[in-house]
């Protein structure tokens, strides 16, 4: 008989001794009844495990991996430790699964010879075979890859900025453990720096002390104010700045939050420093994000620091609201010289700002300024007049190359990206990539490879209460695209926004083609 009989052999006999040594205690001490319960637990022992090893998500994938990965072709023969040994197969073998607030995490340790693409290649087949809603793929290290497992979507259900947000789950104890043992190991690496600092900065405060009680030094009062000014001398310094300093903190530039993420955090749209193209069929959404945009802007184009100019072709998106808009124009002539007006504007402070400033922060002077373009294709692909299409490509190409340093950002909405529709959809640092018509159109937006890493862009449903606005985002730091959703904008919050901020702007007509002047503005 083998070792491995034996072995089974004591396990259950030990098993069985174990049993009855608990039944008997439980009927000597608690009587007839305290042996009926323990009989009763004997039996519902078995049975609910036998029910989670079916049932159960985590157990479904350990007992079916070896079969997947053999159906997927990511096994490999094992090598022969002699001629006439039998050939085996190997897997990547399932190292640790984690369970987060959406699903799991399974971190697979890969065999010789394979990269994360050849699992990630196959994403949509695992998610599938395993009846989850999705599955994404990523590499920690050398050697490894998560598989982050979605069992629903947190992004069915479409939402308002009136409307409860939704929150992020409350992590596990295990989680919040860990996070707070890394906190404390980082700022005990960085306590012997806060100490050294604290020391000399009492040292100094200590002689400041000691010079100012010191009647016999000459000029120590002098040194000590130069130490420590009043209040009032520190007020009246930094007046000059102080005006620009305090509404600069209240408002919002540099990024703005426009819906949620997957896992449940804010969906922050980085503005300041970059462009983005927001790409995505008729109806897939693009409407939210530029309205979330103007929504989060507008505080600080009421403080005089950001100004936002918007080019609506088809007069039936941006139109609604045109009166929030610092510069509005619909006909293309007029669009094309508001671009204009933008790069003459950018090069102008580019010269003022040459030699004297490498990062731009924004002033009553030099304001924040975001150019909203809705239906782009329509001045780079569709323009029946040639002079207008190549003016309007230069005016883009100027504008995407060289105005995020001193404080110009293009935000342009497309259905099509194509390159013979908008071939400089590579000047856009940060993209969006909402529901589109062809898989191959994902990683026209998002750069190659990015479906293989999850962006399902292709696959979003059709029904605007389940895929308006969801999408997948690709920051300039980041390749790995994130699945968000956009909050609705309806009319009404539209009308209240036009009500409480459109009393001061230049467009106090009923109507946004009335009264149209030169250079996109109104008379």
């Amino acid at each position: 008989m083998s070792k491995l009989s034996n072995r089974s052999i004591k396990t259950v006999l030990l098993t069985l001794l174990a049993a009855w040594i608990g039944y008997a205690w439980a009927a000597t001490y608690l009587g007839p009844n305290g042996g009926r319960l323990a009989v009763a637990l004997y039996i519902a022992g078995p049975i609910g495990w036998l029910a989670y090893r079916t049932k159960s998500l985590r157990s479904r994938i350990r007992r079916g991996w070896p079969e997947l990965s053999y159906s997927l072709g990511l096994w490999q023969q094992a090598p022969l430790p002699r001629f006439d040994a039998p050939y085996e197969y190997v897997w990547p073998r399932i190292a640790k699964i984690r369970k987060h607030p959406g699903g799991l995490d399974i971190l697979i340790g890969l065999l010789p010879g394979q990269v994360p693409e050849q699992l990630a290649q196959h994403a949509l087949a695992i998610a599938h075979a395993w009846r989850v809603h999705r599955v994404e793929v990523t590499s920690p290290r050398r050697g490894a890859v998560v598989l982050r497992v979605w069992s629903f979507d947190p992004l069915a259900k479409p939402f308002t900025v009136t409307s409860r947000t939704p929150k992020p789950v409350r992590r596990s104890l295990r989680s919040q453990l860990r996070g707070w043992f890394t906190r404390v190991r980082s700022l005990a690496g960085r306590c012997r720096f806060r100490l050294r600092r604290l020391a000399s900065g009492a040292r100094k405060v200590a002689a400041s002390a000691w010079a100012a009680s010191a009647p016999e030094l000459p000029d120590a009062g002098g040194a000590l104010e130069a130490v420590a000014p009043s209040g009032a001398a520190a007020r009246g310094a930094g007046s000059g700045s102080g005006a620009a300093a305090e509404p600069l903190g209240q408002v919002r530039w540099q990024s703005v939050e426009i819906g949620t993420q997957e896992n449940g955090a804010p969906w922050q749209l980085r503005l300041h420093g970059t462009h983005v193209l927001v790409a995505g069929v008729t109806g897939s959404g693009k409407g939210s994000v530029l309205w979330n945009v103007v929504r989060q802007l507008l505080p600080g184009v009421s403080a005089g620091l950001v100004q936002i100019w918007a080019l609506d072709p088809k007069r039936m998106e941006l139109s609604f609201g045109a009166g929030l808009f610092t510069k509005y124009a619909s006909d293309p002539a007029l669009m094309v010289e508001l671009l204009e007006e933008a790069v003459d504007r950018m090069q102008d402070r580019a010269l003022s700002f040459a030699g004297r400033l490498r990062a731009h922060t924004p002033t009553p002077a030099s304001p924040f300024v975001v150019v909203l373009a809705d239906e782009l294709a329509f001045l780079t692909a569709y323009q029946p007049d040639r002079d207008l299409r190549r003016r309007a490509e230069a005016a883009i190409a100027t504008l995407t190359s060289q105005g995020r340093s001193v404080g110009f950002c293009f935000v342009g909405a497309i259905q099509d990206p194509r390159k013979e529709v908008m071939n400089l959809r590579n000047l856009f640092p940060d993209r969006i990539a909402l529901r589109m018509d062809e898989a191959a159109q994902v990683d026209m937006v998002l750069g190659n490879g990015a479906r293989d890493r999850g962006a399902y862009a292709d696959l979003i449903s059709p029904d605007p209460a389940t895929g308006a606005g969801v999408g997948y985002a690709r920051n300039e730091g980041s390749p790995t695209p994130v699945r968000v959703r956009a909050a609705y904008v309806s009319d009404a919050e539209i009308e209240a926004l036009v009500t409480q901020y459109g009393g001061d702007s230049v467009y106090a007509v009923s109507s946004p083609l009335d009264n149209i002047g030169e250079g996109g503005t109104r008379s």
